[in-house]
């Protein structure tokens, strides 16, 4: 790459940028009554915010926020290439929802345990 210190300080300008935003997002939340909704909000901005993707750029292999890549691709080179970007955020999504579920299901079975 002919910037690779410009590549490396956007990168730690947006890494910088997106805690604070993720920071925003959990103060934000912090007073929700509804444990499940706050935990699945906080789930979704910090996949947002940041799942990595892979991009060839002039024969190059660099990485990107997942989203930037998949609307870049999508707006350049259609739906086909977009999917680039969407795969690596499907899939982080997917995990962060099944361990999600699993801490309800947790905290459902010690909350009946006490119950108990």
């Amino acid at each position: 790459m002919a910037y690779y210190e410009t590549y490396l300080g956007a990168w730690v300008a947006y890494l910088l940028a997106a805690v604070g935003m993720y920071y925003v997002v959990v103060k934000l939340s912090k007073y929700w009554l509804n444990e499940d909704v706050k935990n699945y909000v906080r789930m979704i901005s910090a996949v947002i915010l940041f799942v990595p993707a892979s991009h060839t750029l002039d024969g190059l292999s660099v990485i990107a926020p997942a989203y930037i890549v998949m609307f870049g691709e999508l707006f350049t080179n259609g739906v086909t290439a977009a999917l680039q970007g969407l795969i690596p955020l499907l899939l982080a999504l997917l995990l962060g929802a099944i361990a999600l579920a699993i801490q309800a299901f947790i905290r459902s079975m010690l909350a009946k345990r006490v119950k108990d």
